[in-house]
């Protein structure tokens, strides 16, 4: 715990661009990703000013970060990958997370987290990441945020589709799980 204590938040949200003049209010991309266990056990540690949640309908989240309403979007949505199961992901979310995204100032920093693993938070990391750099870029930085990442293959897909890549960060995603990322 004494490594815990000596982190700074300067440390934990390290900026993934310099910066950043396509986002609305400049926002570097400081973010964690990770797991509602993680964040669970990590919330004053991480203490993020915004925050994604993403569960399943009919879950709840345990002990979770408070947050005001704007600074908070939940998402519900499983972790299937077959986009008929009634659970999956749909384009809205991804339309949604966007837009909470653009909403983010300059000085956010933002913590993505699903229930059960981190295969919804990885993929829309992807997404987000995806909107301000090349497909390559953006699984290359989401490895270093989370180097055993597993994006969901169908959430992927959904922000492929809503940034009009034809299948790039599709492909991209394909490359995960890896342990030594390649360029």
């Amino acid at each position: 715990m004494a490594l815990a204590a000596q982190t700074t938040e300067t440390e934990l949200y390290r900026p993934v661009l310099g910066s950043n003049s396509r986002h609305p209010n400049g926002w570097p991309i400081r973010v964690i990703v990770g797991s509602q266990t993680e964040a669970r056990h990590n919330r004053h540690l991480w203490a993020p000013t915004h925050l994604v949640s993403i569960r399943a309908p009919a879950s709840r989240l345990l002990s979770m970060i408070e947050l005001p309403p704007e600074r908070h979007l939940e998402l519900y949505f499983g972790d299937a990958t077959d986009p008929d199961a009634p659970d999956a992901a749909r384009a809205e979310a991804i339309d949604a997370t966007f837009a909470f995204i653009d909403t983010l100032p300059e000085d956010a920093h933002l913590l993505i987290h699903c229930l059960r693993g981190f295969g919804r938070s990885t993929a829309l990391t992807l997404g987000i990441l995806a909107r301000y750099m090349a497909p390559e870029e953006a699984a290359a930085a989401l490895h270093t945020l989370r180097p055993e990442a597993k994006p969901n293959r169908h959430v992927v897909g959904l922000c492929d589709a809503a940034l009009g890549l034809k299948g790039k960060l599709a492909n991209q995603a394909l490359r995960f799980p890896a342990k030594v990322w390649k360029a």
